[in-house]
């Protein structure tokens, strides 16, 4: 207690920590960063790999399977987990916690450089991702659409060579991707015919590629005791300067690249389409440095792309899609607005209590220097403002109050009762320290257990809990320096402001006369009041459990909007599924009260959003155009249209899904494909299973086919070939090449691709037909060497921890009970071989294991809640008296759940946590002062 008393004896030092605060709060402030999530390190690492238009099974094989080998060897691993889906590999390595993750991610790009080697040709290189759960998956800071009347390759050409590399110039961002349009390929078709007529084959033709933009060192040369490093370089090459590159001489003659090949430059195939009102668009999206300010790098980017339109040509624009600052600002504007709202109705409120216009003052001064000294916990602690953090600042905002306006009408009281400043400001103040600390430690202690949460609950409440926290504790130091210091000075200065206690006590009888009836009447009819207060407690109780919907629901957006998705079947071709959506947007483009139709479109699925102007948002038109769209959905055969957005949605051609799933687990793939079937065979002896898939996700997805080309390696030998050779010659015939490559011409690399003249006509008749050169001036066909055949494929691989998981679907014709007594009979009466596994599907066990920890730190808060008071009173009982407050909280919470119909989510299992340390703040106050009587 003696900082009070030298707080009291030393007002100039008080005032000039006060202005410490001041100027360092406001320079901890301004360096702050500000974004619109918390700058998460979840102990776990992604790393991606992307082989196109490959299978499942051979994505597993070739790529998944290497990369989990070898994250299997990190250091700190705590589980491995991968996806292998057509095209994509996705290796989950979640590590133990406490990992240093900048370093687990070194180790782990380290070991990946070795395997990178490894991998097939066309493999795109490995890229590590930081995991970030769903909440905070925000997408990217600022992302822009660049439309015009320009061609897809034109249009990405410009965004690449002139708006990309303006924006990576911005002090503040980390990259800028573009994606979209057409990237300029250079096109190199050989005529067969001239090929073996000259007695060349594709690999000539690779070769002489591969010597092209060579630079590589020689060697070391010596001059005048100098030594030089001798580079050997081949500058950029011109279409015209490839077909002069020589391939062989035959006699006298130089057959040269031009003789055999046409050589052009032009557009590649691209991999989707994006539009905007019908015409082709590509996107920016533009990602900031982590721990930037938000709001200052967005300005910094919308200044310089106002620079850039100044130069853009005039049919070309640009048009923002994603703004993450504008969430950012919108929160600080509510935060504002918010907090002048509080301060107006605090000053009202304090004046019409204390009557008179310097305690209102003071008790403000006490807002602002606690949340000054926050910002400076924030800075020094590391924590940026976000929308967790200002929403932890928004509700301690009421309450940093509390303590200074206690300490301020203790102060009041024993001045008006005769006592002098000093000792008036002395024992006023020590006379309420146990009350006010057991009412600030309980509310800071119900936080303490968001410590020991884990998993994304503990990156998602822990900076909230922070927040709270160090304001709250901001406001103790402030309640016990600031305040009293402050207050004598006010009373040694300025007594006559402040109104006598009788004054005071005949403003407020008329309030006290109620509340002493209310009191009077509880305390002669305890029995009846106990009986009212449990029947109000059980009657909300019931409102809320059988009426509010606890756990999570998925609320639509406020904007009226219609969104048509595409869903093709597995193998359809780009051209097609856009053939589709130009179907549907035809149909919509030319209506006055559509504002935007924004259109993407992939091989297999395509998404169209309409939006609408404000103005006839609420009419009818988003709804006749809604029952417009689904007649033309229902007339479109073969893909899968969905029509939802505005009113109830509206999908058809997907089924019924399945009501079971199982799940098997196994070291080896065949083995645990040969389990599933098994099993499927065992629940298709019940007359009540139907539709059983042992080849199901659990998740609804097209089925895959794909074409295996078995090779003969006996007839191989009698031919003299290898299916290295093969395989170059295919290449050269199919529309979409796995692999890729690059050449430098000029300033920049273009990627370039090899094909055989009417490769665009090749099909599988073709194929089975096609002539393979041999040496001896030979030709066989690929069907004497190999054979083709069509099989079903997984969509997708899962694995843990390096077992290969395999879902069976089926449905159960019959009560839900019956079908899950029947499901689990199943998993434990099958037999399997050591180190295999039948189980029920775990889909639902983090949102159990959210629910337990939840429950858990419900628990640990009133515990800590109640040993915080015990230990401040020095008594058992007391603290019981003090909890009895939670329950009756709990009472407003049931009703207002009720009243609104608000979805009762895990952020209110939250709030009533928080509740526990509030609403026991009055009542330790008031079992303090009864202790005092």
């Amino acid at each position: 207690m003696r900082w009070i008393a030298f707080s009291l004896r030393r007002p100039t030092a008080v005032g000039m920590f006060v202005l410490a605060i001041l100027f360092t709060g406001l320079a901890s402030v301004s360096r702050l960063p500000l974004e619109l999530t918390p700058d998460v390190s979840y102990p776990k690492l992604s790393v991606v790999t992307y082989w196109y238009d490959t299978s499942p099974e051979i994505v597993e094989a070739f790529v998944t399977a290497p990369i989990e080998a070898v994250a299997s060897t990190v250091s700190n691993v705590r589980s491995v987990d991968s996806i292998s889906e057509e095209g994509k590999s996705t290796v989950n390595i979640e590590f133990n916690r406490g990992t240093e993750m900048d370093f687990a991610a070194l180790e782990l790009s380290e070991k990946l450089s070795v395997v990178r080697e490894s991998l097939p040709y066309g493999v795109m290189p490995p890229r590590i991702q930081k995991y970030v759960p769903k909440q905070f998956q925000t997408g990217m800071f600022l992302s822009y659409h660049v439309t015009g009347d320009f061609s897809p390759g034109e249009l990405r050409r410009y965004a690449q060579e002139y708006i990309r590399p303006a924006l990576l110039a911005v002090n503040g961002v980390a990259e800028v991707q573009v994606l979209g349009g057409k990237d300029v390929q250079l096109k190199i078709q050989i005529d067969p015919f001239k090929l073996r007529a000259f007695g060349l084959g594709l690999g000539d033709i690779r070769s002489a590629l591969g010597n092209v933009n060579i630079r590589m060192a020689a060697g070391r040369l010596f001059r005048a005791n100098r030594k030089y490093d001798l580079i050997v370089t081949d500058p950029p090459i011109s279409p015209g300067g490839l077909e002069k590159i020589i391939l062989a001489r035959r006699g006298y003659s130089l057959v040269r690249m031009g003789d055999v090949c046409s050589i052009s430059l032009g557009y590649g195939q691209p991999r989707s389409y994006i539009r905007i009102n019908g015409r082709p668009a590509v996107v920016l999206n533009i990602r900031r440095e982590v721990g930037t300010n938000v709001i200052k790098v967005a300005d910094r980017v919308f200044e310089r792309l106002a620079q850039l339109k100044k130069n853009f040509p005039s049919s070309l624009h640009l048009i923002k899609e994603r703004d993450q600052s504008e969430k950012i600002r919108t929160e600080l504007s509510n935060l504002a607005s918010r907090s002048g709202f509080c301060i107006l109705v605090i000053f009202l409120v304090l004046l019409l209590f204390l009557r008179n216009l310097i305690s209102p003052a003071v008790i403000l001064l006490t807002i602002f220097f606690s949340v000054l000294l926050t910002f400076n916990l924030f800075y020094f602690a590391g924590i940026s403002l976000n929308l967790l953090t200002l929403a932890g600042l928004a509700l301690g905002f009421g309450m940093l109050v509390d303590n200074s306006i206690v300490v301020y009408d203790n102060i009041l009281r024993h001045h008006e009762q005769g006592a002098e400043p000093f000792a008036a400001a002395l024992s006023g103040t020590r006379e309420v320290i146990l009350p006010i600390v057991a009412a600030t430690l309980t509310t800071v202690a119900a936080f303490i257990p968001f410590l020991y949460l884990t998993g994304e609950l503990r990156i998602y409440y822990l900076p909230f809990a922070m927040a709270v926290g160090s304001s709250l504790l901001s406001s103790l130091l402030v309640a016990f320096t600031f305040t009293p210091s402050f207050t004598l000075q006010l009373l040694k200065r300025r007594p006559r402001h402040f109104r006598p206690a009788a004054t005071v006590a005949s403003a407020k009888k008329k309030e006290q006369r109620i509340y002493a009836r209310i009191l009077a009447f509880s305390i002669r009819h305890k029995f009846l009041t106990l009986l009212l207060t449990l029947a109000v407690f059980s009657t909300s109780y019931y409102l809320f459990d059988r009426y509010v919907t606890k756990g999570r629901i998925w609320e639509w957006g406020g904007e009226t909007y219609l969104v048509v998705s595409i869903r093709m079947p597995s193998g359809a071709e780009l051209e097609r599924t856009d053939q589709v959506a130009r179907m549907i947007e035809k149909r919509v483009l030319h209506l006055p009260f559509v504002d935007r139709v924004y259109t993407t479109v992939t091989s297999d699925f395509g998404r169209i959003e309409i939006t609408f102007p404000r103005k006839v948002q609420n009419s009818v038109y988003p709804y006749l155009l809604k029952e417009q769209l689904i007649s033309q959905a229902a007339q479109i055969g073969g893909p899968n249209v969905g029509v939802y957005g505005f009113g109830e949605g509206f999908f058809r051609g997907g089924g019924m899904a399945p009501n079971f799933y199982l799940e098997v687990l196994g070291y080896n793939y065949n083995e645990v494909k040969r389990i599933a079937e098994d099993v499927g065979k065992k629940l298709q002896r019940n007359p009540r299973v139907r539709d059983v898939n042992t080849n199901s996700s659990f998740w609804y997805r097209e089925k895959l086919h794909e074409l295996v080309l078995r090779i003969d390696r006996k007839k191989l030998r009698q031919f003299d070939l290898t299916a290295v050779q093969i395989l170059s010659v295919l290449r050269s015939y199919l529309r979409e090449t796995l692999a890729w490559q690059r050449i430098r011409m000029g300033k920049r690399e273009i990627e370039y691709q090899i094909k055989m003249k009417g490769y665009r006509q090749f099909d599988l008749d073709h194929l089975q037909a096609l002539l393979i050169d041999i040496p001896g001036h030979q030709k066989v066909r690929l069907s004497q060497v190999a054979t083709l055949e069509e099989r079903e494929v997984l969509s997708r691989i899962v694995r843990k921890d390096q077992q290969y998981q395999r879902w069976i679907s089926f449905e159960f014709r019959g009560p839900y009970p019956m079908g899950d007594r029947f499901t689990r009979s199943i998993v434990e009466n099958t037999q399997l071989p050591p180190g295999y596994k039948l189980q029920l599907p775990r889909y639902a066990f983090l949102r159990e294991q959210e629910k337990r920890q939840i429950y858990w730190v419900m628990a640990f808060s009133i515990l800590l809640v109640y040993m915080v008071t015990a230990a401040l009173f020095e008594s058992l009982l007391y603290p019981f008296v003090v909890m009895l407050t939670v329950p009756m909280a709990l009472i407003g919470v049931f009703l207002i759940f009720y009243l609104t119909g608000t979805n009762f989510d895990r952020s209110a299992y939250i709030g009533v946590i928080l509740l526990a340390g509030i609403v026991v703040n009055n009542a330790i106050i008031l079992v303090h002062h009864f202790n005092l009587l």
